[in-house]
């Protein structure tokens, strides 16, 4: 009787393994279709590159304790075929394999997370790659040789194919117990642990190697009961213990880990608003569903178990719109038309999907049947496809009032939900807390003097390769200076004011703050209405190029954590002399002092006494790092120059 209940017990273990490769074969062929002709073969190279450790290769080690080798990996002609693609110098080396075929396989599996494979997969998405090893096997030296080559493959994909490649290398016992490190970069450290591990199950898609357990074990089933099961299999059954590897399993969310995600999420907006939009708002429906709602993984695995109601049948399981559906009913429950729209705007903009225009070369039709069927469903005129699929050609007040809407969002969804989180166990450690915190700091604090971003989260969307400054002086005695996209010389009607990006009365500010939020840099054409004397376009070619040198535009998420968690400190100066004043005075008339600090803040504030406040800081500054000065080209240049210098408590370099 026991021997044919663990028969049984098999035969299921070995059908939901058959479904489980069957949809994870249908991911995989997703996410090739999906992707630019010129990217397929990069998707059978990374692995190879993992495998193997040879100098003709990228990545690299000139160390042999490095750890390669992935577990399941074989040389099949798709591999062979993109190998020749990418390296035709290797041939021979490609044709006699055997020469560079590792002995050890020291990798356990390599797996993709996110949205590569889902409706959500654009050309502009990241590859996230899991990099599983047993890190009980591994010196820590080990361990950061493996690390290295994985840095060395990223940067091999993103300088020769401006892809994002992140390789998290992963030890299996520590993500069994939640630990995913600190919060750095791509990291989200202590600030989600289970979270994180719910949307790994969600979305991944096995490369290479061993499955995760996980993916075995019926939706409901409890921790005890997914440990029972493992112990079942025997070696060299079917399925082989030796297939898999133990991620740990998921039975419930953690409500402490909240405020943390809820944080993270709000950083990730800066860079990618329209995605950060529907997680957050999935993490408002997990905090009013905790107590009765299972996770989404075992949802969506439910589905892969089940063939979705027939077996075989994968072709309408879809993380994305899984997850979606499941946010979009909450907040269609509640009546909350505008947040609902808005979701909708965001998810189909997110996919990029643009169903008013002939389908795409690389455009799975899964894609844009699941898009076809919202569209119906939400009611859409061609009309309103045809507005969101032109974004790009929306005017800049326009582009400018959906992202309002977007980051109103997310700060209110925050607050909704700090007002019901439990606060006292949050699991987010105290520094991964200040970490996230000053970055959040940095992005939506408004301060005196400084220069606020945009929080536009695409930067595309914002960037204006020609601009017209107009100045407008009133009978008052002030002037205002105004910026508008494209060329718009000697346009007064409305229609202008529909291209107005932004005004100051301070140009210095105006231009420092579309500098500081790419929406110009030194390539940007800058046309000069009439009547701006003595501004001339050649000083405010001359000031964005010293600009842009000094303060490039911050990508906040990407501040480094020891700057972060350092006391704040000055790393760039320029004080700006007589710009909008009278090129024939040979004295200091107008002072306009800027500075960036370390925690990707920047600042302008008017008048030579704004130095005083900073002078210790000034001494402070990194070595190398001089305090600069710039004076618009005229015959007195020098003479204010050092006629500021003559007061001033601290050395400038004049700048050309």
């Amino acid at each position: 009787m026991a021997s044919r209940q663990s028969l049984t017990v098999n035969q299921n273990l070995t059908i939901r393994l058959l479904r489980v490769l069957r949809y994870n074969k249908a991911r995989i062929e997703r996410a090739m279709a999906l992707l630019p002709a010129e990217h397929k073969p990069l998707f059978q190279v990374l692995p190879f590159l993992l495998h193997i450790n040879h100098p003709e290769f990228p990545g690299y080690v000139s160390n042999s304790n490095v750890p390669i080798g992935l577990n399941n990996f074989s040389f099949r002609d798709e591999i062979k075929n993109a190998l020749m693609d990418f390296f035709p110098m290797q041939h021979v080396l490609i044709e006699d394999i055997k020469q560079i075929w590792p002995r050890q396989r020291a990798i356990d599996a390599l797996l993709l997370m996110g949205s590569i494979g889902t409706i959500a997969q654009s050309d502009e998405s990241d590859f996230d790659y899991w990099v599983c090893v047993d890190g009980k096997a591994h010196t820590p030296e080990a361990l950061s040789l493996l690390q290295e080559k994985l840095t060395a493959i990223e940067q091999w994909v993103q300088d020769q194919y401006n892809i994002e490649v992140h390789f998290f290398l992963s030890e299996i016992d520590k993500v069994r117990n939640n630990d995913f490190g600190i919060a750095e970069g791509e990291s989200a450290g202590s600030a989600q642990a289970v979270l994180l591990k719910s949307e790994f199950y969600t979305t991944n898609i096995l490369v290479a190697g061993k499955a995760p357990f996980w993916w075995l074990v019926p939706e409901s089933t409890t921790q005890q009961q997914y440990y029972a099961l493992r112990e079942h299999l025997d070696e060299g059954g079917s399925p082989d213990p030796d297939w898999f590897m133990d991620l740990g399993h998921i039975e419930r969310l953690d409500p402490n880990e909240l405020f943390g995600a809820a944080i993270w999420q709000l950083g990730k907006a800066m860079d990618s608003s329209f995605k950060s939009v529907i997680k957050m708002a999935k993490l408002e429906v997990f905090l009013e569903n905790a107590e009765n709602e299972q996770p989404l993984c075992n949802l969506l695995k439910k589905r892969v178990h089940n063939g979705d109601e027939a077996p075989g049948n994968v072709a309408t399981i879809d993380p994305y719109a899984l997850m979606f559906d499941q946010v979009i009913a909450h907040y269609e429950a509640k009546g909350d038309d505008d947040v609902v729209l808005l979701l909708r705007q965001c998810l189909y903009i997110k996919c990029d999907c643009e169903l008013s225009k002939a389908a795409k070369d690389n455009e799975a039709s899964f894609k844009r049947r699941i898009m076809i069927g919202y569209a119906k469903r939400w009611g859409w005129s061609r009309n309103d496809l045809m507005h969101l699929d032109n974004l790009e050609n929306w005017s800049f007040q326009e582009k400018i009032q959906l992202f309002r809407r977007i980051h109103q969002f997310l700060i209110l969804c925050y607050r909704r939900m700090s007002g019901k989180m439990p606060k006292d166990n949050q699991l987010v450690s105290q520094e991964d807390m200040t970490v996230l915190g000053r970055r959040l700091d940095t992005f939506y604090s408004k301060k005196p003097n400084k220069i606020e971003f945009l929080r536009s989260g695409m930067d595309e969307l914002v960037y204006c390769p020609t601009v017209t400054l107009k100045l407008t002086r009133r009978k008052n005695g002030t002037s205002l200076w105004t910026m508008y996209s494209g060329d718009q010389l000697g346009k007064l009607n409305k229609s202008v004011e529909k291209t107005r990006i932004t005004n100051a009365a301070c140009l210095v500010r105006l231009m420092l703050w579309c500098i500081c939020n790419r929406v110009i840099d030194a390539n940007s054409e800058i046309l000069l209405d009439y009547d701006t004397d003595p501004i001339s376009e050649s000083d405010l070619y001359q000031f964005v190029k010293h600009a842009v040198n000094l303060f490039p535009p911050v990508k906040v998420n990407s501040l480094p954590r020891t700057a972060l968690i350092s006391p704040q400190k000055i790393e760039a100066c320029l004080v700006v002399l007589n710009f909008t004043t009278s090129r024939l005075k040979a004295t200091v008339e107008d002072v306009v002092v800027i500075y960036s600090t370390s925690w990707g803040e920047t600042f302008l504030a008017n008048g030579v006494e704004a130095l005083n406040g900073i002078w210790y800081d000034l001494q402070e500054m990194p070595a190398g790092s001089p305090c600069c000065a710039y004076v618009p080209h005229c015959s007195q240049r020098q003479r204010v120059f050092d006629a500021f210098c003559d007061t001033a408590d601290h050395e400038f370099l004049l700048l050309s």
